[in-house]
Parts: C-alpha cells; sequence; structure tokens
C-alpha cells in the first residue's frame, strides 16, 4: 500500500472544500496521507495526472473520456450526488439576464452566446448537443469566450453577452456563497431552461497505483454516507459518493460526438 498520494481537482473551485475534506477524511481512514493540490493549474494537473505524476484526480467526465479512449490509464472510483441533488446527474443552465425578455430557448435567436471554454463539456458541449437534438436550434449572433464559467456570469451581468450555458453546481455554489462581488452579479441573472443532464464527473486513480491502495481509497469514499462528518461533506456541497463505472460515461461520448457533429446554419 502506498504511503501517500496526492488528489487535484480539475473542476470549479466550488469542489475545493469538498476536496480538502476527503483529503483529511481519507487519510483518517485508510492510513495513506491524501494530500490535496489546490495550486497546480488545472491543465497542467490534468496533465500530470495523465502520466501518473499525480495518483488521484476529480475530473469531467468528458476529460476522463478523452483521456481514457486515447490510452486506458484510470480506475474510476466513485461519483458525487452533489447538495441540492438526489441522483449523480447535473446538468447546465441555459442563463441570461434577469431583466431580459428571454425566458425559453426559442428566445435565444439572434443572440450573444458566451462560453467559459472551448473544451469545456457543461460550457460548451452540453449546449450544442443538446442544440443538436432540437429540430429548430436557435442561431446565436456570435460566440464569444470567457475563461471561467464565473467570468462568462459577469459578462452576461454587464451586458456583453445575452445566454450562457452554467455548470449547474457552479451556479448554485455561488449562489450560497458569501462573497459580495459574485452575490452582485447573480441578482442580476436567471436561468430559463436546464439542458443535457449528464453523470456527475468521476474521482479517479491513475492505474500506476497499487490494487492495495485503490481499493482502500474506493472503499472509503464508498462509506462516507456513514462518516460522522458527513454534515461537514454536505455543508461544502457534497450530499454522499456512489459507485460508477466507465460505462457510465457514454453519454459524455455521445453528447461529445454530437457536438463535433454540429453546425449553426
Amino acid at each position: 500500500m502506498a504511503k501517500s498520494i496526492t488528489l487535484i481537482s480539475c473542476l470549479g473551485e466550488n469542489t475545493y472544500p469538498i476536496c480538502e475534506l476527503l483529503a483529511a477524511y481519507l487519510s483518517e481512514q485508510t492510513g495513506i496521507q491524501v494530500q490535496f493540490d489546490r495550486t497546480t493549474p488545472w491543465l497542467a494537473a490534468s496533465q500530470q495526472l495523465a502520466m501518473g505524476e499525480i495518483q488521484m484526480g476529480w475530473i469531467c467526465g468528458l476529460l476522463y473520456t478523452l483521456q481514457q479512449d486515447q490510452q486506458p490509464r484510470y480506475q474510476v472510483l466513485a461519483k458525487p450526488i452533489f447538495a441540492g441533488h438526489e441522483q449523480p446527474l447535473y446538468y447546465s443552465y441555459l442563463v441570461v439576464r434577469r431583466t431580459s425578455a428571454m425566458q425559453s430557448i426559442a428566445d435565444l435567436q439572434g443572440k450573444r452566446l458566451v462560453i467559459n471554454d472551448p473544451d469545456s463539456y457543461s460550457g460548451k458541449h452540453a449546449l450544442w448537443a443538446h442544440w443538436a437534438k432540437l429540430a429548430r436550434p436557435p442561431v446565436f449572433a456570435t460566440v464569444l469566450e470567457s475563461g471561467s464559467h464565473s467570468n462568462s456570469m459577469r459578462m452576461l451581468a454587464n451586458g456583453e453577452a445575452d445566454v450562457a450555458a452554467i455548470d449547474c453546481t457552479v451556479f448554485d455554489y455561488w449562489l450560497q456563497s458569501d462573497k459580495p462581488d459574485m452575490q452582485a452579479v447573480l441578482k442580476q441573472l436567471v436561468s430559463i431552461a436546464p439542458i443535457n443532464p449528464a453523470p456527475t464527473p468521476p474521482l479517479v486513480m491513475h492505474q500506476s497505483v497499487d490494487t492495495v491502495t485503490t481499493q482502500a481509497i474506493r472503499h472509503a469514499l464508498l462509506a462516507l454516507n456513514q462518516s460522522k462528518g458527513l454534515a461537514n461533506f454536505k455543508s461544502a456541497g457534497l450530499n454522499n459518493l456512489v459507485t460508477a463505472h466507465d460505462q457510465d460515461y457514454e453519454f459524455m461520448r455521445q453528447s461529445y460526438q454530437l457536438s463535433r457533429e454540429f453546425r449553426q446554419h
């Protein structure tokens, strides 16, 4: 069994408090020193995870499928049920300014879309996959990039864009945050529709980690519901962790293919 492993999150900062709690919980339950690295930028961290230089990660389901299908490298450990949800699913909110006249998807014709990142599932691919299923999807006047979900919401509030697809867990996190700047932004915004429910992002272990360590970490994760500290996790935004398998993320593979094939007309 390994003496220590490093955990990283390639998700939004809403997951950082949960990861801090997970590192402490796993260290106590397994005797393995689990350290959460919150300083390495997510792109560098995802590359280190893919190479096994970092052992454990919480990553987007799309990133998981792309890396795993390129070369099998991960063991799936568990997937989360986020606060406010009863199933291990999440989706994107279509978010607009509260004062706008946009109330449905049909109202988005000719509007300015902002996405957080061209590789984002919740901010881009979930939207295009949903659009691909519509008989008459609205055509956007422009597609802008912001760099993050938070920046996308700021652009909406400032009138620099009209609509964005925002990860529901990020949106809900900022709604409950105590940061005045984001509270001021959120007060100006509203979700008009949730789209493309997908399996929540998996916790994974690099396959270079020995089986005994991987099994010990997985067992502890799936026993979280019986933990004395579960209330702390719920306060941080995590209700529970449940069993996950590679096939759970087949939906992400299909959505990504739909997104890649979709073209605005």
